[in-house]
């Protein structure tokens, strides 16, 4: 286990978790951090959230046809590298 700092509009949450199994979705929901969401393949596109600071790779198997704009993730496709600072 590892732990990773994820910051959420300038509230702190130390997480503990194996970061090579958990989406950032996954995280959340593991520690009552609630989002919308619909499909966790990235195909809708309703979980985007904005990456501040810090690294994540996308997880998925499928390439999400949801637009992106510069910045944006998609909490249900990726994985944490390193802390990170999103913005909901």
């Amino acid at each position: 286990m590892k732990n990773i700092n994820i910051q959420i509009h300038n509230k702190s949450y130390k997480i503990k978790c194996n970061k090579k199994n958990k989406t950032i979705l996954e995280i959340l929901e593991s520690h009552n951090i609630i989002i919308e969401y619909q499909c966790r393949q990235g195909y809708c596109g309703s979980c985007k959230m904005y990456l501040i600071k810090g690294t994540v790779i996308s997880s998925s198997k499928f390439q999400p046809i949801a637009y992106l704009n510069p910045g944006e993730i998609l909490p249900c496709c990726c994985k944490i590298q390193d802390n990170i600072e999103i913005k909901l």
